[in-house]
């Protein structure tokens, strides 16, 4: 019996959207790969937001297949720490209902190529931001990747207390990582991920972790009203203080003054980049 090397985590909310996308990617995956990947849906929508059809069909395809829709909400982080309690394989990837792979760039035998060869720790991969503004009728659509420079990002990832102040990893979705015992903390909401990736770098040797190549980045929904951040847009202000300060004297950390004016023009500098590099484009 094969082995589950990777195990696929995607926790969903009422985003039908997103979802699709997701079950599109999952149907291309290469037969060669299927039975080493592991598949768990935990949806916590209002009603089953995949239908039974759909689920049957993919459980003729993946053996390791499983779709939960929850009786009770379990809550985002919740929802993310239950479905890393029940992954078996030895890499795992919280796979958000918002982001989803190119499926014509086979990003899945890039995936297994570098846990074979590479045997990393963590592998980051790159997100590129896809939101779609309506004008005068028009529909445009706007692609931003989350830039990023690679002396840059692992300076971040030797002293992971600076993505406190500028996250430029990305969502969970952009890890990809060995299986162990860290779950998220659930007294978090706009920085959790930001603590979870604090105590993932810092348990592993830097030189384990491996920058996905750009040409395999993942899609990001930005038009995603039943994203964490969008719940959470009044209060965003107030919170990441709050936070920002719980994660601060639970590790006992400090920002001296070259950090602090570090990460401020890291900043401006990625934003500047980002803008420069956005392509708009009228979608019919």
């Amino acid at each position: 019996m094969e082995s589950v090397k990777l195990s696929i985590l995607i926790p969903t909310y009422n985003f039908k959207t997103g979802i699709d996308e997701i079950l599109d990617c999952l149907e291309s995956i290469e037969d060669d790969f299927r039975d080493y990947i592991e598949i768990i849906i935990s949806d916590d929508s209002d009603e089953e937001i995949i239908k039974k059809d759909r689920t049957k069909s993919l459980k003729k395809h993946f053996k390791n297949y499983f779709y939960n829709h929850n009786i009770y909400h379990h809550g985002a982080i919740n929802n993310w720490n239950n479905l890393i309690s029940k992954a078996k394989g030895d890499y795992i990837w919280l796979l958000h209902h918002d982001e989803y792979w190119q499926k014509e760039k086979n990003i899945i035998s890039y995936i297994f190529s570098v846990i074979n060869s590479k045997k990393p720790n963590i592998l980051i991969l790159p997100i590129t931001k896809l939101k779609t503004k309506r004008i005068f009728k028009i529909n445009f659509k706007m692609i931003q990747k989350h830039v990023t420079f690679k002396r840059m990002m692992k300076t971040y990832i030797n002293n992971p207390k600076l993505l406190i102040k500028s996250n430029i990893i990305g969502p969970p979705s952009a890890l990809i990582y060995k299986k162990n015992n860290f779950y998220y903390d659930r007294n978090l909401k706009y920085l959790v991920d930001v603590e979870f990736y604090i105590r993932l770098f810092n348990s592993y040797n830097s030189k384990k972790i491996i920058l996905g190549r750009k040409y395999f980045d993942l899609i990001s929904i930005q038009n995603n009203d039943k994203s964490i951040t969008n719940f959470l847009r009044k209060e965003i202000r107030n919170l990441k203080k709050i936070e920002e300060n719980y994660i601060f004297n639970r590790y006992n950390l400090k920002f001296n003054f070259f950090e602090k004016t570090f990460c401020f023009y890291n900043y401006i500098i990625l934003k500047l980049y980002s803008f420069c590099k956005t392509k708009i484009k009228i979608d019919n």
